[in-house]
């Protein structure tokens, strides 16, 4: 509302201005003004009248008319007749009409001005000088509007031309303008953000495709040379034949969910999510022994059942993967959200990991995966409007929790 104050303020003050000055022209200068035009052309008519030698009431009229006068012609024996614009004359006087004798005449004169009424110039005046102020204050107003405007337009324009340096120089505590500006700056910089990211997704996508691809590329050699060894190469082939698809749809569902498309969102119940994911690993592995802790209080959200039942599977298959003997899944309603810790007793996360871990093919030690598990969860996650932790627990092992807003 800044801009619209900076203008409605600027219209207000010179609105107020017009108004002062308009009274005070109306109750000092205008009326002193009209006063002395009215003496001077009375004064002017009685003068040429009485220089006329035996005046007949035709030139008399003649005469008023030439100088822009109003006359009552009367017989010095009748009674002064009503004046336009005057309450009847009273004592004889009547206030802004002159009464006139000329010599020699049997008749009198009754002269008043014809000077326009001082409330309707007034009004003239006022609307005027309103106009005029208005249209002043508009261009003042709106001219650092214009500018400004301008200075966005090129700096977008600018942006989207290949400068990606462009931003708009937006004040801290400005206007709409300037709030517009600030959120074009954020967007340039999310968009900086998002094209270092893609070029680095791109960088360690051809690291992890090229080396599969080499030793595709070696066994076809080596079977060139010998055929007969061919039949040797064919499950090392199938493997790296395997990695590459594995890599390739974990990437496409990780920029799937990382899109905009919207999330089939149902009431879920994290509680028995939990039990689904567990009862899944439990089939792949029977060495761990696999716990789900929950409490009597519900633990539905709003989300995707598809995808929360995709992250907390990651989560619990990789606690399987490096656990000796347990892995305990403990559900917990908080207030504003529901929390899902998964715990297990192995090594825990190998020293730096953790502040890494959620960037694409970052791996930890012996990890036989695309690096891909965790950024999965993680994107998941902050699609539900939530969040990850990850920790290691004193003599126990690794411990993640996810955080999903009721």
């Amino acid at each position: 509302m800044r801009l619209y104050w900076k203008i409605y303020l600027v219209l207000a003050v010179t609105t107020l201005m017009t108004l002062v000055l308009s009274i005070w022209i109306s109750f000092s200068v205008l009326p002193a003004r009209i006063e002395r035009l009215r003496v001077e052309r009375l004064e002017g008519f009685a003068i040429a009248v009485m220089n006329m030698q035996h005046p007949t009431v035709p030139e008399v009229e003649i005469l008023a008319d030439s100088m822009d006068v109003v006359v009552r012609v009367f017989r010095n024996s009748d009674r002064p007749p009503a004046m336009p614009g005057h309450q009847p004359p009273r004592n004889g006087e009547m206030p802004g009409v002159r009464l006139i004798q000329p010599h020699g005449a049997d008749f009198s004169i009754l002269v008043s001005t014809r000077i326009a009424p001082a409330r309707f110039v007034i009004l003239v005046l006022f609307a005027i000088g309103l106009f005029l102020s208005q249209a002043l204050a508009l261009a003042l107003g709106l001219r650092s509007v214009f500018s400004r405007i301008s200075a966005l337009r090129r700096v977008t324009s600018e942006f989207g031309e290949g400068n990606l340096a462009a931003r708009y120089p937006a004040a801290p505590h400005g206007d709409e303008i300037d709030k517009l500006g600030s959120t074009f700056n954020k967007m340039a910089e999310r968009i900086i953000s998002l094209l270092g990211s893609h070029n680095e997704l791109l960088s360690a996508v051809a690291h992890e495709l090229r080396t599969p691809m080499a030793r595709l590329s070696f066994a076809l050699e080596l079977a060139r040379e010998n055929p007969q060894a061919v039949k040797e190469k064919l499950g090392l082939m199938e493997q790296d034949l395997f990695e590459l698809d594995r890599l390739v749809s974990e990437l496409l569902e990780f920029n799937r969910i990382g899109s905009t498309s919207a999330l089939v969102k149902e009431q879920v119940s994290l509680r028995d999510v939990c039990l689904g994911a567990a009862d899944g690993e439990r089939i792949s592995s029977s060495k761990v022994k696999i716990t789900v802790y929950s409490d009597d209080a519900d633990s539905t959200v709003s989300g995707d059942h598809r995808l929360l039942l995709r992250a907390i599977s990651n989560l619990v298959r990789n606690s399987v993967r490096y656990a000796e003997n347990s892995v305990d899944v403990q559900v917990t309603v908080r207030e504003t959200c529901v929390e899902v810790s998964i715990t297990d007793d192995g090594p825990g996360f190998p020293p730096g990991f953790i502040e890494k871990a959620v960037n694409p093919f970052v791996k930890g030690n012996d990890s036989k995966g695309s690096g891909l598990g965790l950024s999965i969860v993680n994107r998941i996650v902050e699609r539900h409007g939530g969040s990850l932790s990850l920790s290691n627990v004193k003599n126990l092992g690794a411990r993640t929790v996810i955080f999903i807003p009721t």
